[in-house]
């Protein structure tokens, strides 16, 4: 019988792992890997993220600032290939997440208005002296390091962008672009205020469920992710009119 406790050993050593890392160290099923993290979170041994899990010894770090490490080579090119798109003068709607989040070292030199509900980017951007940056007030979300709820909306209101660049905590070509959390009415709101939806999320949060979709694929005009994204789902996407860039 398999022995849990090795891999919150696995678990424990690392600080953080993917449900990747713990299939490929044990070789277990996706969803095998997923139960024993979620039986380990239930016990309170181990904390779990969407894609992985984490020591408990990190518990005073945010979800986000874990999640962040997780695939962060990918995250680098994925960010680095959405940070390319952006013309001088564009004005642009930066939501949280870890893989948007890399986007700040790819812009800092651009001449441009950043509109973010991020404390992260924030932080990251407030010195740069040719980036003009709007905060959305709201309620503080610590495990996002975020900002949302009614007051980030209301913010909206008499704002507008060429670009919204958001993540995804899943995403498939029926659906669309999933976040579950409770500002997924932020997410819709930065639609209507902009031209072009951006959507960042690596190929592993392909078809992993949820329920609150933030976009449709036919609201989406570009998807960044990694080669991983099959073949079909990719011809998918673009049939429905996302440009779809894998690196």
């Amino acid at each position: 019988m398999f022995n849990r406790d090795e891999v919150l050993k696995f678990i424990n050593s690392h600080g953080h792992v993917s449900i990747d890392d713990i299939r490929n160290q044990f070789r277990l099923s996706a969803s095998t890997a997923r139960r024993i993290v979620t039986q380990l979170e239930k016990k309170g041994r181990a904390g779990r993220f969407h894609g992985g899990a984490y020591s408990v010894n990190y518990s005073g770090i945010s979800e986000v600032i874990v999640r962040r490490d997780v695939n962060a080579e990918k995250k680098t090119r994925i960010a680095r290939a959405a940070a390319g798109i952006i013309a001088h003068g564009s004005t642009c709607i930066i939501l949280g997440g870890s893989t948007v989040g890399y986007m700040c070292k790819f812009i800092k030199d651009k001449h441009m208005t950043v509109i973010t509900n991020s404390i992260l980017i924030f932080n990251e951007l407030k010195r740069c002296p040719t980036i003009r940056l709007i905060v959305l007030g709201g309620l503080d979300n610590p495990n996002e390091e975020e900002l949302g709820g009614i007051i980030a909306n209301a913010n909206l209101l008499y704002l507008r962008a060429d670009y919204l660049f958001m993540g995804a905590s899943s995403f498939d070509d029926r659906a669309g672009f999933i976040n579950n959390n409770e500002s997924i009415s932020l997410y819709h709101t930065c639609i209507s205020a902009c031209t072009e939806v951006c959507v960042l999320v690596d190929s592993s949060k392909y078809n992993c469920g949820g329920t609150s979709i933030a976009a449709k694929p036919r609201q989406v005009r570009h998807l960044f992710t990694d080669s991983g994204l099959s073949a079909e789902a990719t011809r998918n996407f673009r049939e429905k009119g996302v440009l779809v860039t894998l690196i």
